[in-house]
């Protein structure tokens, strides 16, 4: 719910200032599928280094997923 205040004249004809959708991902989920990921598989993705994909793995057995890096933009 977004407060509107009182003067809000035509409800209907007036947007709300937040349009902005915030999405949130299901964290365990996501370290299952990376844990589960072969090479193969990461290469469709985009993930080109199976180096790389060991570096996923390896955040993801320790708990450390930063979801702002390249790769892990390429999984979501």
């Amino acid at each position: 719910m977004v407060y509107i205040g009182k003067e809000a004249n035509n409800i209907d004809e007036q947007e709300l200032e937040s349009n902005h959708v915030e999405m949130y991902h299901d964290i365990e989920k996501l370290r299952e599928f990376v844990l589960e990921l072969t090479p193969a598989e990461a290469r469709k993705i985009g993930i080109k280094y199976r180096s790389t994909l060991s570096k996923l793995k390896k955040r993801g057995r320790e708990r450390e997923f930063n979801l702002n890096t390249k790769e892990m933009r390429k999984i979501l």
